[in-house]
């Protein structure tokens, strides 16, 4: 497969028209992840054609007009007002710029993390997952949209109260950020049971924010509490994969984490890293404005806790 589609790659990139369409913000964000950002905005038969394009992504790449029109059962037109209407100039450039992502996934399918298995060794072992850690990261990285971040940062910045939540393992990573905001004098409170966190949320202003921490997405906690705070205005940041989940899509700012092949493999660790790495990214943000005065609260509080150690 591999023969075949690079041939067909260089020719394509060989295109005069290569330079002159790709533009920084549309390069910027995956196609894919494109799509699906602006699915609820398609009528149905484009979103016949963003359905198919999911899920073909390393064959639509070298489909004409027609081509892709037929087989996702639309028409050239519709074709059109799609690429369009995902943030592209034209059929070309959306071409382009899924051939790249294309080869980047069938180049990477050779190093995909093996799974661990009872006969390795410890060292085996470990440099296996070191490189599921490092895929992990580096995927994460890749998924981040720089200008959610900043818009999720501000409303953080701005809240009186930020109050965090999630279920099962995403539990932990809410704790670990509401305690981090408390460390530092910034008012957050995070409950462990989940009727609790659904009537704190009923405690909410629209001067206050939720974090909501999902890695699915499908999690009733996450989105009965999401429910709610819309109604009450509150200002809200949900980590989730994307998907058409009502935690996706109607969060004020959505910021997604990449959904792993190998999470199927490795349980919950891929999903508790890549929502970990969001989770500190969200707390530095927040206090780096005021990073002095954090630093001076961060010491008066080890100073405070140290009291509380038992000298043997």
């Amino acid at each position: 497969m591999m023969k075949l589609f690079i041939p067909k790659l260089i020719n394509l990139f060989n295109c005069d028209l290569h330079l002159k369409l790709m533009r920084k913000e549309v390069v910027s964000l995956s196609c894919l992840i494109q799509i699906k950002e602006g699915y609820s905005l398609l009528s149905k038969n484009e979103k016949k054609v963003a359905d198919y394009i999911l899920s073909h992504p390393l064959e639509v790449y070298d489909y004409s007009v027609q081509q892709l029109a037929e087989s996702s059962g639309t028409s050239p037109s519709c074709i059109i007002r799609f690429v369009k209407k995902i943030g592209f100039e034209s059929y070309t450039q959306f071409r382009l710029i899924l051939a790249k992502e294309s080869e980047r996934q069938l180049m990477s399918s050779d190093e995909l993390i093996e799974e661990v298995t009872k006969s390795d060794s410890i060292p085996e072992m470990l440099q296996k997952f070191k490189n599921f850690n490092i895929n992990t990261i580096n995927k994460t990285f890749e998924n981040l949209d720089e200008v959610k971040i900043k818009k999720a940062v501000d409303i953080l910045r701005k809240a009186k109260k930020i109050f965090v939540v999630g279920e099962g393992t995403s539990s932990l990573v809410a704790q670990d950020l509401s305690h981090k905001f408390i460390l530092v004098g910034i008012d957050s409170c995070c409950h462990s049971d989940a009727h609790t966190q659904l009537t704190q949320v009923n405690d909410l202003t629209p001067e206050d924010a939720i974090v909501i921490f999902s890695y699915s997405g499908s999690t009733q906690l996450a989105n009965f509490a999401l429910k709610r705070a819309n109604e009450l205005n509150v200002p809200s940041v949900s980590v989730t994969q994307i998907s058409k989940a009502y935690l996706a899509r109607k969060a004020t700012v959505p910021i997604y984490v990449p959904a792993l092949e190998t999470e199927r493999k490795i349980g919950s660790v891929a999903s508790r890293i890549s929502t970990s790495i969001v989770s500190d990214i969200l707390y530095l943000g927040t206090v780096q404005k005021n990073i002095d005065q954090i630093k001076e609260k961060v010491t008066e509080t080890r100073k405070l806790l140290s009291q509380l150690k038992v000298d043997i």
